[in-house]
This record gives C-alpha cells, sequence and structure tokens, in this order.
C-alpha cells in the first residue's frame, strides 16, 4: 500500500506535466500547418501604372517571395466587355492600370502586412494594395492565442511537478534519515542509500510516459475530440510519432530524475 502511495505521489504530477506538453506539441504542430495552408491559398493583390520589376521584389518583410503572377488584362475586360462599345474596350485597354498577385512563402503576422504595404505603396508606381487578410488574421490569431496559453500552461503545470515531486522526496528522506545515516557510516554512498526513491521514480516515470502516449497515439489519429466542427476541417496534424514520444520520454525521465539529483546534493550538502 505503501508504494503504491509513493508511487502514484511522483505519477499524478508527472502525467499533468506530461499531458499539458502533449497539447502544446498539439496546439504549435496546428499553429504552422495553418500557416503554411494559407500561405499556399493566400496572395497579395497589387496594382500598378506601369510594368512591375518582379526581380527587384525577391522578399517582404522578411518573407521571401515565392512567386509573382501578372493577372492578365484581357481576363479583366472580357468579363465587362458586353456592356462596353469596341471604342471603350480600346479605351479600357489604353489605360487599365498593371495587375499582379504576389504568393509568400509564410503567412506574414499583422505588423508585417501593415510593413509589406509602406513598403510596396513606397513605389510611386504602385497604385493600390489588397491584402485580404481578415479573415485568415482572424483564425490565425485565435490559433497563435492557444498555443501561447499551451505553452505557458505547461510551464505553469512543469514548476508544479517539479515542487511537488522534490517535496515528495524530502518527506522520504526525513522519513529514512536515520537508516539512511547508519548505511553512510557503513560506507555506502549517498546514491546508494536513496535507491528506493530511485525506484519509485523510474517506475512512475514508466507509468506516466505509457499513460500519456497512449493517450498521444490515440489523439493523433483523433485529433477531432479536442477541436470543434469549425475547426476540425481546416486544421491538420503532422507530428512525427517517434520524435514526440522520444520528447515524452525524455521529459518524464529527465525531470524526475534531475529533480532528484537535486535534492539529492542539497542533502549531501546538508549533511555531510
Amino acid at each position: 500500500m505503501k508504494f503504491l502511495k509513493n508511487t502514484f505521489a511522483f505519477v499524478i504530477p508527472l502525467t499533468a506535466m506530461l499531458i499539458s506538453f502533449i497539447i502544446y506539441l498539439f496546439s504549435s504542430n496546428i499553429l504552422e500547418n495553418y500557416k503554411i495552408k494559407i500561405a499556399n491559398d493566400y496572395s497579395i493583390v497589387v496594382i500598378t501604372n506601369t510594368p512591375l520589376i518582379k526581380e527587384e521584389i525577391t522578399e517582404l518583410a522578411g518573407i521571401n517571395v515565392e512567386k509573382i503572377i501578372t493577372l492578365e488584362k484581357k481576363s479583366i475586360i472580357d468579363n465587362i466587355k458586353s456592356d462596353l462599345s469596341s471604342s471603350s474596350i480600346n479605351l479600357l485597354k489604353k489605360k487599365l492600370p498593371h495587375f499582379y498577385k504576389i504568393n509568400l512563402e509564410t503567412f506574414p503576422t499583422t505588423s508585417q502586412l501593415q510593413t509589406i504595404k509602406d513598403k510596396l505603396y513606397a513605389n510611386k508606381n504602385v497604385r493600390k494594395v489588397e491584402i485580404f487578410s481578415k479573415n485568415h488574421n482572424s483564425v490565425y490569431l485565435l490559433m497563435l492565442l492557444l498555443s501561447q496559453i499551451s505553452f505557458i500552461l505547461f510551464s505553469i503545470i512543469t514548476i508544479f511537478a517539479i515542487i511537488m515531486i522534490s517535496k515528495q522526496i524530502r518527506i522520504w528522506f526525513y522519513e529514512h534519515h536515520e537508516k539512511i545515516t547508519i548505511l553512510k557510516l557503513h560506507g555506502a554512498s549517498i546514491l546508494y542509500s536513496s535507491s528506493t526513491i530511485l525506484k519509485y521514480a523510474i517506475i512512475s516515470s514508466f507509468i506516466s510516459f505509457f499513460i500519456v502516449s497512449a493517450m498521444f497515439i490515440y489523439l493523433v489519429d483523433n485529433i477531432g475530440v479536442l477541436l470543434p466542427n469549425d475547426l476540425e476541417n481546416i486544421v491538420q496534424v503532422t507530428l512525427s510519432l517517434n520524435e514526440s514520444l522520444s520528447k515524452i520520454f525524455l521529459l518524464s525521465f529527465g525531470i524526475s530524475i534531475l529533480t532528484i539529483i537535486g535534492v539529492l546534493l542539497k542533502y549531501k550538502i546538508k549533511y555531510d
């Protein structure tokens, strides 16, 4: 019974920390995938008085320009020529400005969009810039906020997990202080004397790892259970299973072992 109590004293904070970590993994991955998706769909329309020298625009606000497409005047005129006379069409061909569509490698933030507009308008040849960003921005900012909240949550829970684990270790050392003292008098190292608490930590790390890994594997294929229906159709998860499980494993054991080592060093300094 005592073994289970001591083990679960490690398992609960570790599991809570790892769950918050996988939430952060999902939210950051969804955000990155959404940025790529909207970058492929998103473009900036530029209207100029004279032909644009495409080679001069290689980056905007620190984002590489993927391509600049010339929008043909003919297609624009074809849409309205049924209501115009021949002379009006000829005049329109001469007076109609030049239209271009700029595709970027990644979706810009709100501040970057403003920088892009300012840079394009600095060119006196540019008549109008349309960024069409409102719909994309609202969803992107929502996902960015969720990603930041999940990271803050993970950080806070990690701090509390470390505090709870270190407190449990100190309680164990207090309860077994006499036994440890006797072992040290017989030449045992502090590491050997604390082998029991190390066993608790390793077993607890394995239990937490398996619990959270099972949850993670399930959610990778069923991410819809965490998302509202409106978002389920526009987000995508592309997490590497092996890489993510390795991170979960290292975090589970790393936090436990490093916390124990920290308390051991403090104990050694205090009583040696």
